[in-house]
């Protein structure tokens, strides 16, 4: 009976209340608009704050200290050279008026600083180009934004299938085996979960070497980004089954569980409504924050199968010494994760309507 009067229940209030109806859709969707651009604006401070700690990271040493890892046979003119070419020579912070008439790291003075405003300075000046996506050239003379764009792909090719791979295999374990809770199943995933998170990222790579190269050669282990998909799937797998598991566990023994199934409900609507949708909740947390590496990619896997990536990118640049690269990927990766947070509250609100946008 009541399954069968709620639609006619929602049909009446659909006929009586159209003009109520619309408003309410309209008061959410401005609910929604103003919480994300009240998220966005939240973001700003924080943005001004990441690339302020960044910048005096790789700022504050010496330019002349800078020039040497990059020129170590050079002498002091072309110390000094190298200096005034990557903009070494201008400000740090502020564009004061001594600055004008003293020496700078190159050992020059620019009397022209004295004719540009407060905010010449490396620091306004790199936050500029970094809202137009000027991220300069690495120590190679290679502009880092066509490298980014050449690189981004490739890590994608990796880290988003594996990702999508475990993501799939780890919720349909984890729902099963919380459902048959105490089986022989659960307990078996259990068991193979807590081995698989023993096994140390080398042991895997060790493994799918030995496998792909002597087993079962049927494709190259340098350069093939299949091995690394399926190290990353394995090695990721067991620590989200077990995490996955618990939550859902706890809640198929919910109220609204065991009153689903006293109202006669089918048992696969009462795992899908009740138990999976809810506890998507915290599942979500760790899944949309893991979409940032998708892009950053992985140090150890682009390197161990020799796939040029992002991963790639930021090992080459740290052997290097390229503080430029560096300094770019640390950015890059802190305003992904800032998405990725943002991300989250948003998948909250669409998961679970209930949810106040606060």
């Amino acid at each position: 009976m009541a399954s069968s009067r709620i639609p006619l229940e929602q049909k009446i209030w659909k006929l009586e209340f159209p003009l109520l109806l619309s408003v309410l859709e309209k008061d959410s969707s401005y609910l929604m608009k103003a919480y994300l651009i009240r998220r966005l604006l939240y973001t700003i401070p924080v943005a001004l704050g990441v690339y302020m700690i960044t910048f005096f990271l790789f700022h504050l040493r010496d330019p002349m200290a800078i020039a040497r890892v990059h020129l170590p046979q050079g002498d002091e003119a072309a110390l000094q050279q190298w200096v005034y070419n990557h903009g070494y020579h201008l400000p740090r912070f502020l564009n004061l008026p001594s600055d004008a008439t003293e020496p700078s790291a190159d050992g020059q003075v620019h009397s022209f600083l004295a004719e540009e405003s407060i905010f010449y300075s490396r620091f306004f000046l790199g936050l500029k180009d970094l809202l137009v996506l000027d991220l300069g050239f690495d120590r190679y003379g290679r502009p880092i934004a066509t490298e980014l764009g050449r690189r981004i792909p490739v890590s994608l090719s990796v880290m988003g299938p594996s990702f999508l791979l475990t993501a799939m295999a780890a919720l349909l374990l984890s729902v099963y085996s919380a459902y048959r809770a105490g089986s022989y199943f659960d307990r078996s995933i259990a068991m193979a979960s807590i081995i698989t998170l023993s096994i140390a990222l080398p042991v895997w790579l060790l493994a799918t070497t030995f496998f792909f190269g002597k087993l079962l050669p049927v494709l190259p282990i340098y350069g093939s980004v299949l091995p690394a998909i399926l190290v990353a799937f394995l090695a990721g797998l067991g620590g989200q089954v077990r995490f996955y598991r618990t939550v859902f566990a706890d809640r198929t023994g919910a109220f609204s569980v065991k009153a689903a199934r006293l109202r006669g409900l089918k048992e696969s609507r009462v795992i899908g409504r009740y138990v999976f949708l809810p506890g998507l909740i915290p599942v979500l947390t760790t899944l949309v924050l893991s979409l940032p590496f998708l892009i950053t990619g992985s140090l150890l896997l682009e390197q161990y199968f020799g796939i040029p990536g992002m991963g790639d990118m930021m090992y080459s640049a740290i052997i290097a010494q390229d503080f430029e690269v560096i300094e770019t990927l640390v950015v890059l990766g802190a305003f992904l994760f800032m998405l990725g947070t943002l991300m989250t509250d948003i998948a909250y609100v669409l998961v679970d309507p209930r949810m106040e946008l606060k």
